[in-house]
């Protein structure tokens, strides 16, 4: 349904093209990009303990675009618990930091999380072209065909969309 408002060519118009340009320009200035999102594995304000998948929740096979669809629909896994009031703390966190800053301790460890390096290295292999094949670089034009491919599956819809019919 939404390809059909795509004008008359669908996705192979405008959007496609769009699409190729967007990728090239985010692969030319990945060095910037990739600065930027450094800075939030390193950044001690950000806490990545909500974003942890649950043990039920890997993905058993990554090469199957349906498994990965079930993964991206809900990111932070199914709601099984009301949050606490000391997991959005992040002012204990800052006056811990700070604490033993003052007190001469130094802090020898870095604050990253194994979550957060999994996160850059996958938007890395995005901006490099191997987020299918990790041995294989795409082109532009075979990432984005691959990209459209998935994003148009049937398969991925129907799970994506609880109630998705493929008449629509």
């Amino acid at each position: 349904m939404l390809t059909q408002a795509m004008e008359v060519s669908g996705i192979e118009g405008s959007f496609r093209n769009t699409c190729e340009i967007t990728m090239k320009v985010l692969r030319d200035n990945k060095e910037s990009l990739m600065a930027v999102l450094e800075a939030f594995v390193y950044d001690p304000l950000i806490s990545w303990r909500l974003m942890q998948t649950d043990e039920g929740r890997r993905i058993e096979d990554p090469d199957n675009p349906a498994e990965l669809v079930r993964a991206a629909a809900h990111p932070q896994g199914p709601i099984r618990r009301k949050f606490r009031a000391d997991e959005n703390d992040i002012f204990g966190e800052v006056d811990q930091v700070i604490g033993s800053t003052l007190a001469g301790e130094q802090v020898v460890r870095e604050v990253r999380n194994d979550r957060a390096v999994a996160v850059y290295e996958r938007v890395q292999k995005k901006l490099t072209g191997r987020d299918f094949n990790p041995e294989e670089s795409l082109s532009v034009k075979s990432q984005v065909d691959k990209l459209i491919n998935q994003a148009t599956s049937l398969e991925n819809l129907c799970q994506l969309f609880s109630g998705w019919c493929a008449f629509w």
